[in-house]
């Protein structure tokens, strides 16, 4: 069921649910049950995209957090499917349309809310969607070490941790103007 993935899937599940305090399962109102991992697993599958990807897509997530500290998700699947999506077309120079973004994730999304989802996204995160590799490179190592386990006490990461706007803004704020 987890397609070879289920390390990662599971890494993913974790993250998400623990960061946005949403269940394993999606709203009754969709028409799929599938537990986040295995939607994960199935959608790291199906696009076969570099693990880097994957990070990315939590980095945007673990960003998204940070704006909005006191967001809860209702739909993990819907969290993890728009942040994949952005981040690969962010990396990737050949992506997939938001048409097959919408198999990917199993058609549990009609197209306009993949492409609602996906502006909403762009616009929450005040449209800071690039990664930093070497920033990235921490954060995987971070999550592997911290999500690899169940756990009834996950990390957050802080923002200086996701995001370069945020370093810039802290060092600028730390410094003092001599005239």
């Amino acid at each position: 069921p987890f397609y070879g993935h289920e390390v990662i899937a599971r890494i993913c599940a974790r993250f998400i649910t623990s960061l946005f305090a949403c269940p394993e399962l999606p709203p009754s109102s969709m028409q799929s049950q599938q537990k986040l991992p295995y939607f994960i697993a199935y959608a790291l599958h199906r696009t076969k995209l570099h693990g880097s990807v994957t990070f990315a897509a939590l980095m945007l997530l673990s960003r998204l957090k940070n704006r909005f500290p006191t967001v809860r998700g209702s739909s993990g699947h819907r969290l993890f499917i728009t942040a994949f999506m952005i981040a690969s077309k962010v990396i990737c120079d050949d992506t997939y349309s938001n048409k097959s973004w919408r198999i990917v994730a199993q058609r549990m999304f009609t197209i306009r809310e993949i492409n609602q989802m996906e502006r909403d996204m762009c616009y929450y995160l005040d449209w800071e969607l690039v990664v930093d590799n070497a920033m990235l490179h921490q954060f995987e190592l971070a999550v592997t070490a911290n999500f690899s386990k169940d756990s009834s006490n996950y990390p957050t990461f802080p923002a200086f941790m996701v995001s370069k706007r945020a370093q810039r803004s802290a060092a600028s704020s730390s410094a003092t103007w001599v005239p």
